[in-house]
């Protein structure tokens, strides 16, 4: 993780568009070919152009006896200080149901160009030159869904409403509205009252705007999910200890989206935790079901993946059973 160095008139608003980013090395991805139980798995490595003319790094996870076949895929959205690895968390649980993974670094994260994120304005735009890059290269692929994280989550609603081939999204741990969450961190955190908040706001927006060139008044995701189409389906993610995007968040977006098939998953854990087996098991089910996949008994996901000996010691260090070595690109504080 690189750390960033503000200066003292940055630290207002660079560390929410210049968190600490993710940098990593592509032997971290791991050998191209390996197993998920007994699951034969291919990554191929690509990189794309986005709008800005930025190249994206990304990796496409394809169960073998799949590959050229028809059948669904997903696409990851990570965290703010995050990055493709972070698709690892879900391959385990996704591959082994014939669906594919695909892994993308949004602009200004991990190895992607970019010097700035924008907490899914920008990034959302991303995920549409992806989805046309699959569509023209993978045109097998029948669905195309997105999963995401934090910023990723409100990365998948943004490209929802962009896009509407994007029928199916988990997003976990979404903010409902930028300044919102800004102002609770400020108060929780800095014990900062509303009234100043409101003063050095107005100079962090301004600032913002000229220099990752977005409008944070446009982050305002409960405006957003009141349009979507309502034939989208989406399971919401909440922690019930996440003290960065509380629980209000994702609760007042599943309320307010008018679309029926929509479910809200809430755990133990924090804003960074490990994700319980069994909520992944059951966002997979969602999953499987919106896309019309087999069903879930079928699958037979354990807690635990599967690998053969040969590569149990030197394979993807990243899906050992016990996910440890994932982790830690996950556990930072970001949204």
């Amino acid at each position: 993780m690189s750390q960033e160095q503000y200066k003292w008139n940055e630290l207002l608003w660079k560390p929410i568009v210049r968190p600490p980013r993710h940098r990593y090395n592509l032997k971290d991805l791991g050998n191209e070919t390996f197993k998920v139980q007994d699951t034969i798995t291919r990554r191929t490595d690509f990189e794309i152009h986005n709008n800005r003319n930025q190249k994206l790094q990304c990796s496409l996870f394809e169960p073998l006896r799949m590959q050229e076949k028809p059948h669904p895929c997903m696409i990851y959205l990570h965290g703010n200080s995050s990055s493709r690895i972070e698709s690892f968390t879900i391959i385990e649980y996704l591959i082994p149901a014939n669906i594919s993974v695909c892994g993308i670094d949004l602009s200004g994260s991990g190895l992607s160009e970019g010097e700035y994120i924008s907490l899914g304005f920008h990034e959302s735009k991303d995920v549409i030159c992806l989805y046309d890059y699959l569509r023209e290269n993978k045109g097998y692929l029948t669905s195309i869904g997105l999963w995401g994280r934090s910023m990723g989550s409100v990365t998948a609603i943004l490209a929802a409403n962009n896009n509407y081939e994007f029928k199916v999204l988990v997003c976990d741990s979404p903010f409902s509205n930028l300044t919102l969450l800004c102002k609770e961190l400020a108060k929780t955190n800095y014990k900062i009252p509303n009234c100043c908040f409101n003063c050095f706001w107005c100079c962090v927006k301004s600032k913002i705007h000229q220099e990752v060139k977005f409008n944070i008044d446009e982050l305002n995701i409960v405006q957003i999910i009141q349009v979507l189409p309502q034939d989208v389906q989406i399971l919401f993610l909440s922690a019930q200890q996440d003290d960065l995007i509380r629980e209000s968040h994702p609760k007042l977006l599943m309320k307010l989206f008018p679309g029926e098939n929509k479910e809200l998953l809430s755990f133990e854990g924090t804003h960074n935790s490990r994700r319980p087996a069994k909520i992944l098991e059951e966002s997979v089910r969602f999953v499987c079901k919106a896309f019309g996949q087999k069903a879930w008994t079928e699958v037979q996901i354990t807690n635990t993946t599967k690998y053969s000996q040969t590569q149990l010691s030197k394979q993807i260090p990243l899906l050992r059973g016990d996910r440890k070595s994932v982790q830690p690109y996950i556990e930072k504080c970001d949204y």
